[in-house]
């Protein structure tokens, strides 16, 4: 069959969704990602065929807080008002793409809307993806009631419901009013790799510990050094081997690296395994990978999910969260310590990684949505004697 993924261009929107496309291509289906020109070269890296179809827009700007709009709007439901707004303009080309590939599914990141709409519109049966927790409910609110209104203009039938909600999160991690879904293995990716020698070289003499801030913050916020930089001398005062993974361009923030830091783009895939604690933004991506690798996390929140990762990875005792205007020695000191040591955060770490070792491959997921694409065309075959092509 033919599977069509969607997805805002962003690295923490489309890597969670990867395994599932790798799954569906090792089983003989035909996959391919609608994507823009300038972010084609991501999608092509992670061995995946992508249609440049759609004009480039920046997730940075696109979640970047809007002013004062005059009405008592949350920002999750600004938010949920822009990711529809994006998905109205995608919508005439992915249309266009669903029209003469004609997949027999799609399947979506949260975010993106154009091709769930896409999908309703041509009768194809549609697939959410989740990346993490599960959004707000009043973020998808806003966002399905803000793309049903442009629709209505245009003369086309609500987006409906999703005919799967893939849940790559731990039970025990979501929130307690999540909806049930169809649950999965989350899977690292992190993007192509060439890894060092020093990480293959097994075990660091010294304890290790990952300092990341994503690659969406440095471009959001260039002045978030000054509590970075205070966790890593606290992390090297407690001799601690300190990596940092940090895109190249973005390695200046942090200043002068003491020695021995070393700091370059390494995937969290291949180097969490290794680690004590990560010390992250809160990105869902972080806060995932450091979860199914049973890996304590310090999280530093600055915007949109970050709170709720941080919120959560501390109410079950998985790790801590500062705010991230923390200037207190004492107090990072103590959280440092805390992270690194062998308390209950890293028994109840080591209990969210093997929840998320027993939940189903994406091997398994992907039978599932063959069965329901299949199911799907058999009832279109009844009604109108033609079968989608296979």
């Amino acid at each position: 069959m033919r599977v069509l993924f969607t997805s805002l261009p962003g690295i923490g929107h489309l890597f969670p969704m990867v395994p599932l496309a790798w799954a569906l291509q090792a089983a003989g289906h035909t996959v391919l990602v609608a994507t823009d020109r300038e972010f084609l070269p991501v999608v092509t890296a992670a061995g995946l065929p992508g249609a440049a179809v759609l004009d480039p827009i920046d997730p940075v700007e696109l979640f970047r807080p809007a002013g004062p709009s005059g009405g008592p709007v949350s920002p999750a439901e600004s938010t949920g008002h822009r990711c529809a707004e994006s998905g109205i303009r995608a919508l005439p080309a992915i249309r266009a793409l669903v029209d003469v590939w004609h997949p027999n599914l799609v399947i979506a990141e949260p975010m993106e809307l154009a091709g769930p709409a896409a999908a309703a519109i041509a009768g194809v049966p549609w697939v959410r993806h989740s990346y993490g927790l599960a959004p707000p409910q009043r973020l998808l609110s806003a966002a399905v009631a803000a793309l049903d209104t442009e629709l209505a203009v245009l003369g086309l039938s609500p987006l409906g419901r999703p005919a799967r909600t893939i849940d790559v999160c731990p039970d025990s991690l979501q929130p307690s009013d999540a909806v049930a879904t169809t649950p999965m293995r989350y899977v690292p990716y992190n993007g192509p790799a060439c890894v060092p020698d020093w990480l293959l070289a097994g075990p660091s003499a010294r304890p290790r510990v990952c300092l990341t801030l994503g690659t969406s913050l440095p471009r959001r916020d260039p002045q978030v050094a000054p509590l970075w930089r205070l966790l890593l001398d606290e992390l090297v005062a407690l001799d601690h081997e300190v990596v940092i993974a940090i895109d190249e361009r973005h390695r200046p923030l942090l200043g002068h690296l003491p020695g021995g830091v070393r700091a370059a783009r390494i995937p969290l895939c291949d180097l969490l395994p290794t680690c004590t604690a990560i010390v992250h933004h809160g990105g869902s991506g972080s806060t995932m990978a450091a979860a199914s690798f049973g890996v304590p996390q310090l999280v530093i929140p600055h915007f949109a999910d970050h709170f709720a990762n941080a919120e959560r990875i501390t109410a079950v005792g998985a790790g801590m969260s500062l705010p991230h205007d923390t200037d207190d020695p004492a107090r990072i000191a103590a959280a440092c310590a805390l992270i690194t040591g062998d308390g209950p955060y890293r028994a109840v770490s080591s209990q969210l990684a093997n929840e998320n070792a027993s939940r189903p491959k994406p091997t398994e997921v992907a039978q599932d949505l063959v069965a329901l694409a299949l199911e799907h065309d058999t009832v279109e075959h009844n009604r109108w004697g033609n079968y989608a092509r296979w």
